[in-house]
């Protein structure tokens, strides 16, 4: 309930945003080589069956508004939490590294696979998501970490203590040209089902803000 809520207010939001043409643009993705931001993540990708059941409806939303940004089929991933926020001054020895991959891989592996139900398509103000629902692993690991990481001495810098289990798909550039043609066709896609999936393994990246660039550090085998 918590989750179907937190949803369906951001959706809200952004519908709000669009239909007043108040989007909140981001300037970042028009320069991209200047974007110096990175950080460290814990990420879940996604099977093939769902990333193309998501790059369906997004070729839709994308013949409508083509200069907005389309996050490639490579891209889509599952934030599980952001240990380091992406930041121009991200700094990282190889040292930190490992230890951030021991203990991280440590507490995972005590943590169960998560199943997950990607179903709907929202807006936010800034981008379109798509709505992740989990097992109570999720939770269990998300909050371990904020508890274990500070008594390794390894910095953990959220963007904020997310409970989200979102996908970001896209983002908008430009401001959007046909905001009733773009709204009617993704409300067609909020109860859509984009597919159910068991995750077992997380991956720990350094990587920019939309996951483009990204350099694996390691990948982390949740426990059984």
């Amino acid at each position: 309930m918590q989750l179907t809520s937190l949803y369906n207010n951001i959706n809200q939001q952004g519908m709000t945003a669009i239909r007043n043409h108040q989007e909140q643009l981001d300037r970042n993705l028009l320069n991209p080589d200047k974007d110096m931001r990175r950080g460290l993540t814990l990420t879940a990708s996604l099977p093939a069956h769902v990333s193309r059941n998501i790059m369906f409806c997004l070729q839709k939303l994308a013949a409508i508004e083509p200069n907005q940004y389309f996050y490639p089929p490579a891209d889509l991933h599952i934030t599980i939490i952001d240990l380091i926020a992406a930041s121009s001054d991200f700094l990282l020895s190889t040292f930190e590294e490992e230890k951030y991959k021991n203990v991280v891989g440590q507490i995972i592996s005590q943590i169960g696979p998560i199943h997950w139900r990607l179903a709907g398509m929202i807006t936010s103000s800034g981008a379109l998501l798509v709505k992740g629902y989990y097992s109570a692993e999720l939770s269990t690991l998300r909050n371990t970490l904020r508890k274990e990481l500070p008594l390794h001495d390894l910095l953990l810098k959220e963007r904020y203590p997310t409970i989200s289990g979102h996908v970001t798909v896209a983002r908008y550039t430009s401001p959007i040209q046909q905001a009733d043609r773009f709204l009617k066709t993704l409300e067609g896609f909020k109860s859509i089902n984009f597919g159910q999936f068991t995750t077992s393994s997380l991956d720990l990246v350094v990587h920019d803000w939309y996951n483009h660039k990204s350099r694996l550090i390691s990948i982390l085998s949740l426990g059984s």
